[in-house]
């Protein structure tokens, strides 16, 4: 009889491998071609690894196109989330702008908390935990940001998780870039 392991007794440190071994095993280099609907498969795999990871209700890629930020890619917990694909808000009006420019930290355990101070839309009135992180093509061009967030209630998380998030942002930097026909990016050494 096969049993289950006490996460109470589980170490990490195999944890964080079996991580970067899904992340490498996802963004293999070489797996996909110019615009193959695989690239949209492996970013929704991705991100529904991190949001497993991170026990986040909803991760997203946006991208920065004049002015806005546009969801391209968003993985949800139970549909938990009203944006889609293709929805969009003034670039200003974002948690991803403030990121972006330093009026944020990376992350924010409780952005209800702090909302009117940063003067966010009303959209965001009750959310609770907001991780993201710049997602930066290999020439440095910011495509966009990797973002997570729970509708409500406060996630701890840390430094750590930051980290991971930086290295999914590479990840899918990686693959959009397969996505757009162009030479992958050097693989991330925290990868190798």
């Amino acid at each position: 009889m096969e049993t289950c392991p006490d996460p109470a007794r589980t170490d990490p440190a195999p944890a964080q491998e079996a991580w970067v071994e899904q992340l490498r095993i996802i963004t293999a280099a070489g797996r996909f071609h110019a615009g193959e609907v695989s690239v949209q498969r492996a970013i929704g795999e991705l991100l529904g690894l991190v949001r497993d990871l991170l026990n986040l209700e909803v991760v997203f890629v946006s991208e920065v196109v004049n002015g806005h930020r546009v969801f391209r890619y968003i993985e949800s917990q139970d549909d938990a989330s009203h944006i889609r694909p293709g929805h969009s808000a003034p670039l200003e009006q974002t948690i991803c702008q403030r990121i972006l420019d330093g009026r944020m930290p990376n992350l924010v355990r409780d952005v209800s908390a702090v909302r009117e101070a940063q003067g966010l839309p009303r959209v965001f009135e009750g959310m609770g935990t907001h991780i993201g992180v710049p997602v930066r093509m290999a020439d440095g061009r910011l495509y966009g940001m990797l973002c997570g967030f729970n509708m409500s209630g406060v996630t701890e998380l840390d430094e750590r998780d930051l980290r991971r998030l930086e290295v999914a942002a590479g990840a899918a930097a990686r693959l959009l870039a397969s996505a757009d026909g162009r030479e992958h990016t050097p693989s991330d050494p925290a990868l190798t």
